[in-house]
């Protein structure tokens, strides 16, 4: 390691410590690691920057994460196609409302194979007829297989999509029960607690708190148990069952 990169990697903690976010991503920048850089751009709220450089490095999610919160659908479908996701292009399109460049994209996907992939392409299929005036049963039908896909999912960016996915559904036609029972399927799962901080966020915004939330990290089952604990599957959701389920839904 070089003089200049240990001078700059000590910038940058320094930094990081002090809170100056900003000043430590230009030092990563320096040094050429742009997912640091971009992580600390985001600590700091610069959302442009951060998209920009998570970009650059390849990172679609968090790049069309930082587009999402800036209000630029577009660009953040644009992250995905680059790396030639038309799925998950479609849905960022399907989130903003836009239909049409959506349905244009998920006709293209239909050769995502058998894997869990197929499921979410069910779910984009599902939310564009929704959105387009359709009926809220065709996509509510679906949750119970997201949550049961969830826990078996072993590829931590596959379940992470298919996690967000299925709540941001589940938000769609306003069945919060349900986005806390897929919260609460990934929990579970072997490697789950870190999904433990998105669940709080969402539990706030949705619900207004997160005090029956777990404390940390699950305990893991123990071997031979075949997976049964013997509590029903709406307790430690925090949401009454009935939830959302005005109006037919």
């Amino acid at each position: 390691m070089s003089r200049r990169t240990r001078l700059l990697l000590k910038a940058a903690r320094c930094y990081s410590e002090a809170q100056a976010h900003t000043e430590a991503a230009r030092c990563y920048d320096l040094l050429g690691w742009q997912w640091s850089a971009a992580d600390a751009y985001q600590r700091a709220g610069d959302l442009e920057h951060a998209a920009r450089t998570y970009r650059q490095a390849g990172h679609p999610e968090q790049a069309a994460r930082c587009y999402r919160l800036l209000g630029r659908p577009e660009l953040a479908a644009r992250c995905w196609q680059e790396r030639g996701r038309r799925l998950e292009a479609a849905w960022e399109l399907l989130l903003a409302g836009d239909i049409t460049p959506a349905r244009r994209l998920l006709a293209a996907a239909d050769t995502v194979g058998k894997g869990p992939q197929l499921l979410r392409l069910e779910l984009a299929r599902a939310l564009a007829d929704r959105l387009g005036g359709g009926p809220a049963g065709p996509l509510l039908a679906l949750l119970p297989r997201v949550e049961a896909r969830l826990p078996s999912l072993a590829a931590r960016t596959e379940r992470r999509l298919t996690l967000d996915w299925g709540v941001e559904a589940a938000d769609r036609i306003e069945r919060f029960d349900w986005g806390a029972r897929l919260f609460r399927a990934a929990y579970d799962a072997q490697g789950g607690g870190d999904v433990l901080d998105r669940w709080r966020e969402w539990a706030g915004e949705r619900l207004g708190s997160t005090a029956w939330l777990p404390s940390g990290p699950p305990v893991e089952a123990d071997v031979g148990t075949g997976g049964e604990t013997g509590v029903d599957a709406n307790v430690g959701t925090g949401v009454d069952a009935d939830v959302g389920r005005a109006e037919g839904r």
